[in-house]
């Protein structure tokens, strides 16, 4: 395992997409969720830096309270929402 860094960054944020602008404009690095710039990763936009640095993937849930009968808002979101999680996850 590599030796850890200690980091004094120059610019805080509390959004992800916030990070992800700043990098893009070319102020530093930054240390996002992997979905969260698969697009740029994928166009060239970003590249991942640090690699070896990378902690291990963790697993992806939607957990809800177990019912008989789930809402339908509920069924409905889960529905829309897990393929399209799943080809996400798949694509990275």
């Amino acid at each position: 395992m590599p030796k850890a860094i200690l980091a004094h960054p120059r610019l805080a944020v509390n959004a992800a997409e916030v990070a992800v602008d700043a990098a893009l404009a070319g102020l530093g690095v930054t240390r996002v969720l992997s979905y969260q710039v698969s697009d740029e990763i994928h166009s060239g936009a970003l590249r991942v830096v640090l690699e070896a640095y990378e902690p291990d993937p963790l697993p992806v849930s939607f957990v809800h309270p177990e019912r008989e009968l789930l809402p339908l808002k509920v069924r409905a979101f889960l529905d829309f929402a897990v393929p399209r999680m799943r080809t996400r996850l798949a694509a990275l």
